[in-house]
């Protein structure tokens, strides 16, 4: 397995239709927990932004993961593999 960190950032202010996903974001982001496949998550204060760390075997399992999210469309999102 490998180490990848993904920072998420929301295009535009959060909408009605953005927040009404979150709670089913938190759900999911809770499943990989439990499952051990995200192993740290950091919010920033205006949840504009977030990182999260993945241990998965690569980064087009980790991009596989991240479509699987609610917010996935609205989030631009890079993937930084980690030594």
């Amino acid at each position: 397995m490998a180490k990848f960190m993904v920072e998420g950032m929301l295009r535009g202010a959060h909408t009605a239709e953005t927040l009404a996903l979150i709670p089913a974001e938190v759900a999911r982001g809770e499943e990989l927990d439990r499952q051990g496949v995200r192993t740290g998550l950091y919010l920033a204060s205006d949840l504009s932004r977030a990182w999260q760390i993945y241990e998965l075997p690569s980064a087009e399992a980790v991009e596989r993961v991240l479509a699987t999210f609610p917010l996935h469309p609205h989030l631009d999102q890079t993937i930084t593999p980690l030594g």
